[in-house]
């Protein structure tokens, strides 16, 4: 089976990201489609902290550099992530088709799913505005039953 990236989150979210993407839609001010970037904090998370990324996102060219990145996801990955740009990392598991996920919510203004039942993960990526534009994103992981 291969994987897929997909704008329209399934039916039913893996535990933990359901439990990110409800912390994003709690943070979300009146009528707004997204959360502020000022308003996320990752220590609202505890337990999910090791699958959580906090990526900025900066715009001409488009490009997301990792600010935090969970043990979890840096144990799989194989490697520091803090500081590093998504485009400049190699694309294996659990961060291959990141890029493009992370362009998805970003041009779509709207959450992302990916899922690898291959490699047995799923990803989300959902975004936060400030300045103007999409300045943050808050990706989880979680490990695919």
């Amino acid at each position: 089976m291969s994987s897929a990236l997909s704008s329209a989150l399934p039916g039913t979210l893996e535990s933990d990201l359901a439990k990110v993407l409800d912390y994003w839609k709690d943070l979300i001010r009146g009528e707004n489609s997204m959360p502020f970037s000022d308003d996320v904090d990752l220590s609202r998370l505890p337990d999910l902290s090791p699958n959580l990324l906090l990526l900025t996102a900066f715009e001409n060219p488009d490009r997301f550099r990792f600010e935090t990145a969970g043990e979890a996801i840096v144990g799989d990955y194989g490697t520091a992530l803090a500081g590093r740009f998504s485009d400049e990392m190699p694309q294996k598991p659990p961060l291959e088709e990141f890029t493009e996920q992370c362009l998805m919510a970003v041009s779509q203004k709207s959450p992302t799913y990916f899922r690898s039942p291959a490699a047995g993960y799923a990803r989300l990526v959902l975004p936060t505005w400030g300045e103007g534009h999409v300045m943050t994103l808050l990706g989880a992981v979680s490990k695919a039953p």
